[in-house]
């Protein structure tokens, strides 16, 4: 029973330090995308505050020096006062995803951040919130001062208002499995706040040995927070990233098995030889090292050996169309590829038919293109420029082709070489052409040499064959890149924000039409109160018109009628309303026809004008309306960028 709390203490350190080590990973590999992606730079400093209070944790109970113990743990509760505004911090970029937040937030991120701050300051200069150090067994900690209580009520509200806004980006989420993803990560986030809070400084008095089962509760709780930030890691990855799913989870796991669990296995491994006995009477650095060395290559080998059993397991890379484009990949024909083949080929024809030199050469676009070669052959372009080889499909009477290029048989003789065409298979193209070395006047080959020479041309046409129709998918591929890479965005912003993200391209072009946009403000108008042309008006996708949503019950009829209120307000001049000067005139005709829907006779009456004066100043006023709505649209997208520019 005496060895218990060391065994516990042991336990209790490697699970910290594992947290450390795959925290600092975590880290790590979101480091540069958190520079472009929110939600990344916010879980990053969550992470980072949570991994430096393990670490104070971890290293305060190896200090043998009592003011440095002091040190340590005063930076442990500075980033404990951080947890819960990197925790709001997090949240807040989760809500923004889903366009929830009708006015810029960033103010209360860094309201948060300042006050934790602060918080942090009155822990390292002063008593009030903690004090000094209470040497407990084990598990260090520092007395509470009389603001604790306060403290702990910041701590507390703060994570219940972040819990609350991952809620409503839940609520909000538009598909089932963004809001299963966002439940997880909504139960996942509380092991921040649960795991860094300084439960033992309650205490307030010094604790001589620690209770086994306190070293229960600890190494229980570590096993906790450590499965909740996995699975907090697995969820939050996804956000903000515009690879499909599939890409970005392949990507995590192949990470986390080669760097934090390979280190992981290291430092049990460290730890285990350090304090064990001598292993084959050896002394313990040199045990050390050579475990140490033994275990990354058994590490790295398991990794290696079990990966496709490890990717079945946890579902990476299963679906069928990525095992088949992984087929691809695998087989894919590279030049290195058909070059060695051709090289293969050529070598054997110099061997079976006894001549010095032999050659490839496709027929591309741009000209012949020698492809291989095997022997000497001199002046290798002037051979493939000088005669026309592409005509080489197109039969002639006389069996002459051109000057200098001849027909015996199936071989064409040109100067001291036989030329072979390859073609396609219906006989229509001609791929490239194959050349030797006459080694007579003309070909004299028998009929074994036929035969083996007719299966090395078969052969050699279907490499270039396939080289071509592998050519033309990449082609088509690399066309659709660019369509896909901006589908998978679409896809993964669309799964927040629904209709304002799907409709963002299509509100842009819009904008940029203005003879378009005018014609959609002036139908939205004409149902002002109420009609198919103003509820199903594309103007519902304008971010100005989801803003507003919020305000008016999360209806778009009404938010969109309140927008084109607004733009018609604004309008309105200064002064006392007149009914006939010229400056009121398109404000009364604006107001007059679609907010009180008057008839355009009875408005041009009041107006003291003719009906076609007032369609004329009419085209005017919503040519203003649809002017201030479009600068209305711009200032929120202005402001947005802002928003995911600064954190």
């Amino acid at each position: 029973m005496d060895a218990l709390p060391d065994i516990f203490s042991l336990i209790n350190d490697v699970l910290q330090a594992i947290i450390v080590i795959f925290g600092s990973a975590v880290v790590l590999y979101n480091l540069g995308r958190s520079l472009r992606i929110p939600v990344m730079r916010a879980f990053c400093a969550l992470i980072s505050f949570v991994v430096l209070v393990y670490l104070a944790e971890l290293l305060v109970s190896r200090t043998i020096v009592s003011d440095t113990a002091q040190a340590w743990l005063e930076m442990q509760w500075v980033n404990i006062a951080l947890v819960p505004a990197g925790l709001y911090h997090l949240s807040e970029t989760l809500l923004a995803l889903t366009r929830a937040t009708l006015t810029p937030r960033r103010r209360w991120v860094w309201l948060t951040y300042g006050s934790s701050l602060v918080i942090g300051g009155i822990i390292l200069f002063s008593d009030l919130i903690a004090g000094q150090i209470l040497p407990q067994a084990g598990v260090p900690s520092l007395e509470t001062g009389p603001l604790f209580p306060l403290f702990a009520l910041y701590f507390w509200l703060i994570t219940a208002v972040s819990i609350y806004n991952v809620w409503r980006a839940r609520q909000r989420a538009m598909t089932t499995t963004t809001r299963q993803r966002l439940t997880t990560t909504l139960l996942a986030l509380l092991a921040a706040p649960l795991a860094v809070f300084p439960y033992l400084a309650l205490s307030g008095s010094q604790i001589q040995e620690v209770p086994l089962l306190l070293w229960l509760v600890l190494i229980a709780g570590n096993i906790v927070v450590s499965i909740m930030f996995a699975l907090l890691t697995t969820h939050l990855i996804y956000f903000g990233a515009a690879s499909p799913d599939r890409v970005v989870r392949v990507r995590l796991y192949k990470y986390m098995a080669r760097v934090p669990l390979a280190g992981s296995i290291v430092l049990l491994v460290f730890v285990l030889v350090s304090r064990g006995s001598p292993i084959l009477g050896l002394e313990t650095e040199t045990a050390l090292g050579f475990t140490l060395v033994v275990t990354v290559m058994l590490v790295e080998w398991a990794i290696h050996a079990y990966k496709r059993p490890l990717e079945r397991i946890f579902q990476l890379d299963n679906d069928p169309d990525v095992r088949r484009i992984q087929q691809l990949s695998d087989r894919v024909l590279t030049t290195s590829d058909l070059q060695q083949f051709l090289e293969i080929v050529l070598a054997t024809a110099c061997e079976t038919l006894r001549t010095p030199t032999a050659f490839v050469a496709a027929i591309t676009e741009q000209g012949p293109k020698l492809e291989a070669v095997v022997g000497p052959l001199a002046e290798a372009d002037k051979i493939l420029q000088d005669a026309n080889w592409q005509d080489l499909s197109v039969s002639t009477d006389n069996g002459q082709l051109q000057p200098d290029l001849e027909i015996i048989g199936e071989f064409v003789v040109w100067h001291d070489f036989w030329i072979r065409p390859l073609y396609n298979d219906s006989h229509e193209l001609v791929l490239g052409i194959f050349g030797m070395q006459a080694r007579s006047a003309v070909p004299d080959f028998n009929e074994v040499e036929l035969i083996i020479l007719d299966r090395l041309l078969e052969q050699t046409a279907d490499a270039l064959a396939d080289r071509i129709l592998q050519q033309e998918v990449f082609a088509a591929v690399e066309g659709l890149l660019p369509e896909i890479t901006a589908l998978q965005e679409r896809r993964s912003q669309a799964s927040f924000g629904g209709l304002p993200v799907l409709t963002e391209a299509e509100q842009e072009a819009l904008i940029d039409d203005p003879d378009e946009f005018k014609n959609m403000v002036r139908d939205a108008l004409s149902h002002y109160w109420g009609g198919p042309k103003l509820t199903d008006s594309p103007l519902l996708g304008l971010q100005v018109v989801q803003r507003a949503l919020e305000e008016h019950d999360n209806n778009p009829t009404n938010a969109l009628r309140a927008i084109l209120g607004q733009a018609i307000a604004l309008q309105k001049p200064e002064g006392e309303r007149s009914m006939t000067t010229a400056e009121w005139i398109l404000y009364n005709i604006l107001e007059m026809k679609f907010v009180q829907g008057k008839r355009v006779r009875d408005v041009a009456r009041r107006l003291a004008m003719s009906e076609s004066d007032l369609y004329r100043k009419q085209r005017v006023a919503i040519e203003n309306v649809a002017r201030t709505i479009a600068t209305l649209e711009q200032a929120i997208r202005e402001e947005d960028d802002e928003d995911e520019a600064e954190p």
